[in-house]
C-alpha cells in the first residue's frame, strides 16, 4: 500500500504529482494498493469512500495530475492512462454544481453516442436505453435493433414480447457512456443526492437521445423506444 497526498489548496493551474509541494494543510489522500491496482480515497467533505479500479501500477504516481481553479482550490484529479485521461476525483461544493456537472457530462456522452448510431444509417425497429446504479457501479447505455434482428429474436424465443427485451440483442449493438467518469462524479456528490441525481441523468440522457436520434434515423412502422433497468 502507498499513500499519495494532494493538497486541497495550492495554486491555480494543472500540476503533475511530483510538482506538488509537501502538504501541511488539508489534503486528499489517495491510497493505492499495488497488488490489486486499486485506488481509494475518502471525499474531503463527507468522508465517503471512492474506489477506482484497474489503475496500472507502472503509471503511479506519475500519471496523476492535480488541477486547481483560479482560487487555488483543488478542482479535480486526473490520470493519464496512455491515450486516455481518466477522472479520479472532482470537487463539487454543492448539489447545484454536482447537477450541472453530471447533466453536462451525460448530454455530451449522449451526443457522441447519437452521432455514432445515426452514422450507421440503419432502419431501427427498437431503441433501448439500459440503466443500472447500485450506489457504486453505474451504467447508462443505448442498444439498437433492426427489423431483421427483432425477427431473429422472436423466432428464437417464440414470443412477440421477447422483442422488447434489450438483453436478447447482441452486445455489439450496445453504446455505453463513460461509466467510470460518471461513477466518480456521483461518488463525489453528497450521498443523499446520488440516486436522485442518477435519475435526472437518465432523464437527460433519454431526452438527448430522442432529440438526436429519433428525428434523424430511419424507423420501422412498429418502432419502439424503451427504457429499462437491469440487475
Amino acid at each position: 500500500m502507498a499513500d499519495y497526498i494532494i493538497p486541497l489548496q495550492f495554486k491555480a493551474g494543472a500540476f503533475k504529482f511530483d510538482e506538488l509541494d509537501t502538504v501541511d494543510g488539508e489534503a486528499l489522500t489517495l491510497c493505492y494498493d499495488e497488488k490489486y491496482q486499486l485506488l481509494t480515497y475518502d471525499t474531503p467533505l463527507e468522508g465517503s469512500e471512492v474506489r477506482v479500479y484497474t489503475v496500472p501500477r507502472e503509471l503511479m504516481p506519475n500519471g496523476l495530475t492535480a488541477v486547481y481553479d483560479d482560487t487555488g482550490t483543488l478542482d479535480k484529479v486526473e490520470f493519464s492512462d496512455g491515450e486516455r485521461t481518466r477522472l479520479f476525483y472532482i470537487w463539487f461544493k454543492n448539489i447545484s454544481k454536482s447537477e450541472r456537472g453530471v447533466l453536462k457530462f451525460v448530454k455530451e456522452q449522449a451526443d457522441m453516442i447519437a452521432k455514432e448510431i445515426v452514422g450507421k444509417k440503419q432502419t431501427l425497429s427498437r431503441l433501448f436505453v439500459e440503466k443500472f446504479y447500485d450506489g457504486e457501479a453505474v451504467d447508462i447505455a443505448v442498444k439498437t435493433a433492426t427489423a431483421e434482428e427483432v425477427q431473429a429474436v422472436v423466432d428464437k424465443y417464440g414470443e412477440p414480447s421477447s422483442a422488447d427485451n434489450s438483453g436478447n440483442y447482441p452486445v455489439e449493438n450496445r453504446f455505453e457512456i463513460d461509466r467510470e467518469t460518471l461513477g466518480v462524479m456521483l461518488m463525489c456528490t453528497s450521498g443523499i443526492f446520488r440516486s436522485m441525481l442518477f435519475g435526472k441523468a437518465v432523464e437527460a440522457f433519454e431526452e438527448r437521445i430522442k432529440k438526436r436520434v429519433l428525428d434523424k434515423a430511419k424507423k420501422t412502422d412498429d418502432f419502439r423506444f424503451i427504457c429499462e433497468e437491469y440487475d
